[in-house]
């Protein structure tokens, strides 16, 4: 062969190997850059959707704990007049404690509360074993001077502002005086003590 002939011939061999290294160059980014960074976008892509997910929920268990509160704090606020209601033991007396309820009530109707007692209380039923609080219904005796009106006003706030209490008896011993008659009442009321909180002999009350 020539070596005119052999000249064309060389000649396509450098486009050729040029082609094969710009093919060869392009695997080469393609593998080790184009291809790491486009998996590495995936990636971001899968965490920022997997994050987004988890701001829904957590957005969605605050506005379901937002709305829990305010039913628990509905609910605190019916049960509070109550559990308000229920007696305990002041300086371990019941008539101390029913004293100190009944003391601002009174005034406020203007009535003159004269004397508090206690009066044998009524066990309720206990599961067993028994719990640490116990549970009854416990009689406070009131005496009490006043008009009519003063003394039905003092019962009715009574069992306004505390439900749970419910009047047992009630004996007016008439005066002279309109405005000043006699009144013994009887208030039986849900007690709740510690188990260990020795329960005080009928009898024991609480002067004014």
């Amino acid at each position: 062969m020539s070596a005119d002939a052999a000249k064309p011939a060389s000649g396509l061999k450098n486009p050729m190997f040029l082609s094969a290294l710009i093919l060869a160059g392009a695997a080469f980014i393609y593998l080790f850059a184009v291809q790491p960074a486009q998996m590495s976008i995936d990636k971001a892509k899968r965490a920022l959707a997997s994050l987004t997910d988890q701001q829904r929920v957590v957005e969605r268990d605050l506005k379901d704990s937002a709305r829990v509160k305010g039913m628990l704090a509905e609910i605190d606020a019916a049960q509070k007049p109550y559990l308000d209601a229920l007696l305990t033991p002041l300086l371990e007396s019941w008539a101390m404690r029913a004293k100190s309820l009944l003391d601002p009530i009174a005034a406020d109707v203007g009535l003159g509360i004269l004397d508090y007692s206690e009066q044998p209380a009524r066990a309720l039923p206990l599961p067993k074993p028994s719990p640490r609080q116990l549970y009854a219904r416990h009689p406070i005796r009131v005496v009490c001077k006043g008009s009519y009106a003063e003394i039905a006003s003092f019962v009715l706030r009574v069992e306004k502002l505390l439900p749970y209490v419910t009047l047992q008896s009630l004996l007016i011993k008439a005066q002279k005086d309109p405005d000043a008659q006699s009144a013994e009442l009887v208030f039986e009321w849900p007690a709740k003590g510690e188990l260990s909180v020795p329960a005080l002999p009928p009898g024991g009350g609480a002067k004014k």
